[in-house]
């Protein structure tokens, strides 16, 4: 096999490998609704309860002392190898849905609201407007 050869096969074993791959937290994938009412109770679950079975999400902080806490999980590999050449010609054109989480505290550290929600991959072709 000649070297250019060599190099196309690699690139196209480290494509399919990709597309198995994950992106973000494995304990969201797992999370449906009916697990997230019975963990995420508003007015009781405090940011101790949610580290601990969540992990530590993102965190945006706001004046008050209420703060947000995002997770995300992506099938696929995150999209940053999109932009990878080579790779990107392969993984931008998979199309891989994502959930995503957000919890809201108040100051004192008690969950008030939740969002979780499976974001469908953008379909192709179709005006996003």
């Amino acid at each position: 096999m000649s070297r250019g050869g060599c190099r196309l096969a690699c690139v196209f074993a480290c494509a399919a490998l990709a597309a198995c791959a994950t992106a973000g937290d494995e304990r969201i994938a797992r999370l449906d609704d009916a697990r997230a009412q019975a963990l995420l109770v508003a007015g009781r679950t405090t940011e101790a309860d949610a580290r601990a079975a969540l992990g530590q999400g993102s965190v945006v902080r706001f004046r008050s002392g209420w703060e947000t806490w995002h997770y995300a999980y992506r099938e696929g590999l995150s999209k940053g190898w999109d932009d990878v050449p080579f790779i990107g010609l392969v993984t931008s054109r998979s199309e891989r849905p994502t959930k995503e989480l957000v919890l809201l505290f108040d100051a004192g550290g008690v969950l008030r609201r939740y969002s979780l929600q499976e974001v469908p991959p953008p379909h192709r072709g179709q005006d996003s407007s």
